[in-house]
């Protein structure tokens, strides 16, 4: 970041952050803790909205993209290696703006950000009770990720390809390894963490983020 990490912390200190794999519950859980708290609720499609720039910066990546992936059949069947990679660059271009807009919010309120930021940056950023980490093992994120109704379109455009199986497995692979990687460098930074299964409830998880977060 071009800015003191120093002055940052000082600017987020109003900001509760929940990052982590999909499917780990952060959407539903920033809800929750906003409408029970009075938080703002603010979220990575929060920049479609609020980003005044957004829309060139969206234009320009699209020109760079199209250069480099010419059509969904590419996209779908890049190796996990590069699309681990790729989306890893587009939350670091991403974070820089979300910060800001995260410090304006939180001037004069709450937020509770439910974000996809690297692990490593969140740690600098903020204290230990103001992070925690929502996660869901590799298959549960495979089983669950596009039953979402945001998602849905993404599995009919993998539905529509040549080869829809394999592209699937490849999306699968690459899940397998984004979030392998994302649970073992939440393990390695000490940050306070909750690992979903079938027998987590919203009840005990809002209660144990309420725990962590001081709230109670």
């Amino acid at each position: 970041m071009n800015i003191s990490n120093d002055i940052l912390r000082h600017s987020l200190k109003n900001v509760y952050f929940l990052i982590g794999t999909a499917c780990g519950g952060k959407t539903t859980m920033a809800k929750e803790l906003a409408e029970k708290y009075g938080f703002i609720h603010f979220n990575d499609n929060w920049h479609e909205e609020n980003f005044s720039n957004w829309e060139s910066i969206q234009a320009e990546r699209k020109k760079n993209d199209e250069s480099s992936i010419p059509d969904w059949e590419h996209y779908f069947n890049r190796h996990p290696e590069e699309f681990t990679q790729s989306l890893n660059a587009m939350i670091l271009e991403y974070a820089e703006y979300a910060l800001i807009e995260m410090i304006k919010l939180s001037q004069n309120n709450t937020v509770i950000a439910d974000i996809h930021l690297p692990t490593n940056l969140v740690k600098e950023l903020a204290s230990h009770n103001q992070v925690a980490c929502l996660l869901a093992p590799p298959e549960l994120v495979i089983r669950d990720y596009y039953k979402r109704d945001d998602h849905r379109e993404i599995y009919e455009c993998i539905m529509s390809l040549k080869n829809p199986e394999k592209s699937l497995e490849n999306m699968n692979n690459t899940f397998r390894l984004g979030t392998q990687r994302t649970i073992d460098e939440v393990k390695a930074s000490g940050l306070f963490y909750l690992m979903r299964d079938d027998f987590s409830t919203v009840e005990k998880t809002l209660t144990q983020l309420e725990k962590h977060f001081g709230l109670t």
